[in-house]
Formats: structure tokens, C-alpha cells, sequence
């Protein structure tokens, strides 16, 4: 009979089992009706340097806090001087988002964190009159030319003359809660009317529970600086998933129109180097559209790569010892990364490689002496009566023999301007005036090159938004980034080949399609045709490419894309297959690129290539991670980003439900426990005969 007591417990033991699996199986239905999910996909995030963290996180379980709508500063007041209900989440428009608010709220202790509402039809210029811009009024300034420790008389200029007026550091600060931006427009009208219907204050006065709320979770894993990172990183985890943080990491894309064999005497050659940037920033994960900071720099090149090929046997056909290299640099915002490194690695005798003894066809090593001009596109796309400016460096320039140099390539920009159809004027910027924030700062904190950086503002920044999530195609007057183009290639030819003057024509339709593609639309034609299958999220939702400079383990789509893209700019068609079309090796001189959408199978051969854009201070061994020398940018690494709106009860109706679930469960074992314990009695059966 034992057995049979021993079966009825079996019994009520898989009732309440099959009873745990349908609450488990109900649970997810439940918790749709108590959450509504929001827009979650742009979270503010943790970065690291040598010496402090930026960017914001939220608890391992998240962040709750009752939402309330900032409107204007006297709502933040009650928040902070009468709200009953804290924590607070806060959601408000970007003209609200300033650091004084955020110290403000922060200090205070009541805000758990902060959603950005951006409404339809919001217009930044409206707006934000003033500008708004994350960065710093002197980027990158430290690790610049211009630097505390330069010892020159320009050392403190942009302290007293800043480039960056609206630069508010915003970027660079750190916050002890979550920030997430929020466009999506039902995620907006759903925390808006949430709000109004249940936590409007009346004539001033909070309103009683429930109340609307929201979940924000978007924990980091990194902390403190980027040593300490870096270091915990190496360490065993108990979770192997956790990755604490990453260096900033990505691809230089560059290439020459001749190509450099190392077994040619290349002793008297000289290179002209061309550079942009392509690499932007925001606060926020998935959105940096940089178009003004960087997409417009990085088109005009390409642009004026393209017109510059279609008269490359002209170039190669010239007896000139000068060669041209584009180059697009990354990480260019967090410390001069991809230039910084490409410096690096010429002072060791290493750029591109180290030399390879036994391939005899390699690409050539190039150093400092080959480099003749360096001319560099900074911002370009705002420029007012197609009026742009050359920035030389006055250091440089003191010596005599740079300076002329110098002078013959502005005589040669002014000669190109003065016979082109183009309309495009180039006026030197004030000579007694230090360079803006450049990459050709890289190279001349190192050795002295002539050159100049070709900008549309004469002192400070006309890009009012620089690093925010509002540098998109708004603010940027694109049209006449084919002229800019088309001067620039006509210089170039004429320095190169040597002889009079002709005028090269940069394709139109070619600048417009590709600035449309980075700066509006990643799933256009174009990009779907050289490996838009990379883009993952923007190919998905048709939003602009997103600049931001990656990690090693990140997302490289729109650096794998814009390489290809310059392998067709930079190269020509070969008639091979995709079996044939192949490299043997990275060091040859030529690199082979198989686009399977362009004309149904397309076969280029080219000088393009991608080499390391990561910071020499992950690869100098016990580097002294404060001295300043090089950029020490390293990025959080976190698993989880989410966000939920819910209507939350007073804290006595919390613990009520908490409480009554325990008696329930408590409850529930003691009868079952009572009811096994008394099986004979309650379900009839004989009480088994006691032990012989």
C-alpha cells in the first residue's frame, strides 16, 4: 500500500508540475500585455580611453522609473523640486538634451534615465538655432599637432578661437543612467499618450497610481578606463560570453594610380597623397550619419579618384616620377586612430608590410621621403557660394623650402580654378591661422611635409551639428560636391603629367548616386551591387550608412562595401571568372576583387586595399596608457539592449502582490503536503500493515 501512497504524491507532484509549465507557457502571453515594447535599437554606450569612461549604462536588470515629458525647463524643475514618484524616466526633445540638464538631473538622484523623442518633421535648424554638437570646441586637440605640450605659439588659438563653437562635450561625458534616442513614431505617440493619460500633472499637482513607466536595459560590461578594461579582459570569466570591451578598430582604405613594385628603383619617386575621412560619431549605437563631417570628404574623393582613372594611361603614359594615393582614413574622430597608425607604421619601415623576401612581385614599401604633397578633403558640403578654403600649416611653413613648395600647390589650385567650368573658388585661409582638426596633423607632429587641407569654413565650423545624430542630408548642400571633384583631378593631372593645362570632368551622376546611398538611403542600387548583403540593418530599413569606426568583432559592412566600390574606382575590368579572379597574396601589388552583381559578374584588377586602422597603443608592449602619445579608444561590450513601456502600481501594491504570491506558493506546498500526508484518508485508501 505504500505504493499506492507514493503514486498519489507522484500524482500531485506532476499536477503542480504541468501547472508550472502552463504558467511558464502563459507567461510570455502575460508579460505582452503588461509591456509594450519600444523602439530599443539606439542606446547610449560605454567608451573607454587611457584615463576616464564616457557614455552611459544602465543596472545588469535594467532601469525603471515613471515617466515624465519635458516640454520646457520648468518641467524639469518639478521633477526635481516636487516629483513624489522617483525615480523618473524623462523624455524630451533634442533642444532639451544638454549637459546642463543631464548634471542637473543626474545630481539630483530622481532620474533613472532618459529616452529622446524625435518627432516627425523635427528640423534641427529650427530647432537647435545655436547648433548642437557632441564633441568637444576643439576636437581631438590633444593629439594634435597643436597640443598642450607643442610648445608653439598656436598652442592655445582654438582655446580663444574654437572650431567648434556648439560643442558642448556631450559625447565625451559620462552618465550614471541609460539615454536611449527614439524616432520610431509609434514608440513616440505610445510614451506620449501613456504619459498624458495617466502622469499629466493637473493644475500643477502629481498624479496618484497607477502610472505610466519605463523599462530601459542596456548594461555594460566594461568600467573605469581602458587599461583596467583591457586587463580584465584577459582574464578567465565565469561567463564566457561576457566581453568586457574592444579597441576602436577598422580599415584605411587606400590605393596608388601606378602601381609601386618593389623590385623597381622607386628611390626618386614621389606620391601625392589625397586623404578623407570616413568615420563619424554620436552618443548612440546604430545612428552616425557624419554627412558633413565626413561623407561629403569621403564622396569628393572618390568622386575625384573615378575621374582621375578614366585618364590613368594618360598618367602612366607621362614621364613623371609623381604618383597619386587616395586614402580614407578611420577612426579619424577618437584621436587621429587610422592616420596616427599609418604614421606608425611608416616610421618602422612597415607601410603597408613588412617586406616579404620571397614574393617578387609585392607592392613597394613607402615612407615619409616619397610623400611630396599631402592634400587633404575635410568638411566640404556646406560650403556658401561655392567658396572653399586651403588651411597650411604656419610651423610647417616657416621653414623657406616647404613654404614654396606649398606655394606651387596652391598656384596650382588657383590655375585649375581660374580655367574651369566649374565655378568652385579656393581662397587661402588666413596664413597666420593654425590648421583645423585634420589627419595631415598625424604626419607634420612627425616630420615636415608640404600641403594643405581644403575645408568650406574660413575659421570656425559652418557644420553646426558635427558629431550628433543631426550631421544627416539636411546639412549638407551636396550638389556641387562633382565641381569640387572635378578641380581637385584637374590639379592633380596637371602635377603629375606635367603639361598644360586640361581640365578633367568628375561624373555627376556618379557623386550624386553614391552621396545618396551614404547619406540617405544604404539599401540603394549601388550598394546592393558591390556587397550590400554586409549592411545587415540598413540594407533592411533603408537608413543611411552608419559611420562610426567599429570594433574587430563589430559590424565591417560598410567598410567591406566602400571597398569594393574603390576597387572599381581605382582598377580596371579583367576578363576572368570568379574562379580565377583571385589574389595569391595580400602583398602583390595588385589586388583582385570579384563583384558578382555588377554586369552579371565583374572581374577588377586594382591597387585598392584595406590595411590596419587600430590604435599603436594596443600593439606597443606595457604602452603607458596616460602619456598621451596615441589614441587609447576602446568600446564597452554589453548583450542585452531593450526597452518597455507598462503601467506601474503604488509601492504598497507591489509589495502586496509580491507578499500574496508567497502565501500563494507557501500555501500551496502545505497542501500538498497535508493532502499526501492524508492520502488514505481523503482518496480511501487502507493504511498498509505495519512492519513484521
Amino acid at each position: 500500500m505504500a505504493t499506492s501512497t507514493m503514486t498519489v504524491a507522484a500524482f500531485l507532484a506532476k499536477v503542480l508540475l504541468l501547472s508550472l509549465c502552463f504558467v511558464i507557457s502563459r507567461s510570455e502571453r502575460v508579460k505582452e500585455k503588461i509591456y509594450d515594447k519600444i523602439q530599443s535599437d539606439m542606446a547610449c554606450f560605454k567608451r573607454f580611453n587611457g584615463t576616464h569612461e564616457i557614455g552611459c549604462t544602465s543596472k545588469f536588470n535594467g532601469n525603471i522609473g515613471v515617466i515624465h515629458v519635458i516640454n520646457n525647463r520648468s518641467d524639469l524643475d518639478w521633477v526635481l523640486d516636487k516629483g513624489p514618484h522617483h525615480p523618473y524616466m524623462l523624455a524630451l526633445t533634442p533642444e532639451f538634451l544638454t549637459v546642463s540638464n543631464l548634471r542637473d538631473a543626474q545630481d539630483s538622484g530622481k532620474v533613472s534615465g532618459v529616452v529622446v523623442l524625435v518627432h516627425e518633421g523635427f528640423d534641427p535648424e529650427k530647432m537647435l538655432t545655436s547648433g548642437f554638437s557632441g564633441d568637444y570646441p576643439c576636437p581631438n586637440e590633444e593629439y594634435g599637432l597643436y597640443n598642450h605640450s607643442s610648445d608653439t605659439e598656436y598652442t592655445n588659438y582654438c582655446q580663444k578661437n574654437p572650431w567648434n563653437p556648439p560643442g558642448s562635450a556631450l559625447l565625451f561625458s559620462n552618465w550614471e543612467f541609460p539615454i536611449f534616442l527614439i524616432d520610431n513614431q509609434t514608440s513616440v505617440s505610445n510614451i506620449i499618450t501613456c504619459y498624458e493619460e495617466f502622469n499629466a500633472p493637473k493644475d500643477g499637482e502629481p498624479r496618484s497610481w497607477p502610472l505610466c513607466a519605463l523599462e530601459l536595459k542596456s548594461h555594460m560590461f566594461g568600467t573605469t578606463n581602458t587599461e583596467v578594461c583591457m586587463r580584465r579582459a584577459t582574464l578567465p570569466s565565469l561567463f564566457s560570453t561576457v566581453n568586457f570591451c574592444d579597441p576602436l578598430y577598422d580599415f584605411n582604405i587606400w590605393g596608388t594610380v601606378k602601381p609601386m613594385n618593389a623590385s623597381e628603383d622607386l628611390a626618386d619617386q614621389s606620391v601625392i597623397i589625397v586623404a578623407a575621412r570616413m568615420d563619424a560619431a554620436s552618443m548612440y549605437d546604430n545612428i552616425s550619419p557624419g554627412v558633413a563631417s565626413a561623407v561629403a570628404g569621403l564622396v569628393t574623393l572618390m568622386s575625384t579618384a573615378e575621374a582621375i582613372n578614366r585618364h590613368k594611361e594618360e598618367i602612366m603614359a607621362a614621364e613623371s616620377n609623381k604618383n597619386i594615393m587616395f586614402i580614407l582614413y578611420q577612426g579619424e574622430t577618437w584621436d587621429y586612430i587610422g592616420s596616427s597608425r599609418m604614421v606608425w607604421d611608416m616610421e618602422k619601415g612597415e607601410f603597408p608590410f613588412q617586406k616579404q623576401e620571397d614574393i617578387s612581385d609585392q607592392m613597394s614599401q613607402i615612407n615619409f621621403t616619397h610623400i611630396d604633397y599631402f592634400i587633404e578633403i575635410s568638411q566640404v558640403g556646406k560650403m556658401e557660394e561655392k567658396r572653399l578654403y586651403l588651411h597650411t600649416d604656419p610651423v610647417s611653413n616657416s621653414d623657406p623650402v616647404i613654404n614654396s613648395q606649398t606655394g606651387i600647390l596652391v598656384t596650382a589650385f588657383n590655375m585649375s580654378v581660374s580655367n574651369s567650368s566649374s565655378g568652385i573658388i579656393f581662397e587661402k585661409a588666413p596664413e597666420e591661422a593654425p590648421l583645423p582638426p585634420a589627419s595631415f596633423q598625424s604626419f607634420l607632429k612627425h616630420v615636415n611635409i608640404s600641403g594643405l587641407v581644403i575645408a568650406d569654413h574660413k575659421g570656425s565650423f559652418k557644420n553646426k551639428f558635427y558629431q550628433t545624430v543631426f550631421d544627416d542630408h539636411r546639412n549638407i548642400k551636396g550638389e556641387v560636391l562633382a565641381d569640387v571633384a572635378s578641380v581637385l583631378a584637374t590639379t592633380l593631372y596637371t602635377m603629375v603629367v606635367g603639361r598644360e593645362y586640361k581640365e578633367i570632368i568628375a561624373d555627376k551622376n556618379f557623386t550624386e548616386v553614391l552621396l545618396d546611398c551614404y547619406s540617405k538611403n544604404a539599401s540603394c542600387s549601388m550598394f546592393k551591387d558591390f556587397g550590400g548583403y554586409l549592411l545587415k540593418n540598413e540594407m533592411n530599413d533603408g537608413k543611411p550608412a552608419k559611420m562610426y569606426v567599429n570594433v574587430k568583432r563589430g559590424e565591417t559592412g560598410r567598410t567591406y562595401v566602400t571597398s569594393n566600390i574603390f576597387a572599381r574606382v581605382m582598377g580596371e575590368e579583367v576578363d576572368l571568372n570568379e574562379t580565377e579572379c583571385k589574389s595569391n597574396s595580400f602583398y602583390q601589388v595588385y589586388q583582385y576583387f570579384y563583384l558578382p552583381r555588377v554586369s552579371n559578374g565583374t572581374c577588377y584588377r586594382t591597387t585598392a586595399r584595406k590595411t590596419e586602422a587600430m590604435s599603436p597603443a594596443f600593439m606597443i608592449e606595457d604602452y603607458d596608457w596616460q602619456s598621451g602619445m596615441y589614441s587609447t579608444w576602446a568600446e564597452s561590450g554589453w548583450q542585452a539592449i531593450d526597452a518597455m513601456l507598462f503601467l506601474r502600481p503604488s509601492v504598497v501594491e507591489e509589495v502586496a502582490l509580491v507578499c500574496g504570491g508567497v502565501v500563494s506558493i507557501v500555501t500551496s506546498f502545505a497542501l500538498v503536503y497535508f493532502m499526501n500526508s492524508r492520502s488514505d484518508l481523503l482518496f480511501g485508501l487502507p493504511t498498509p500493515p505495519a512492519a513484521c
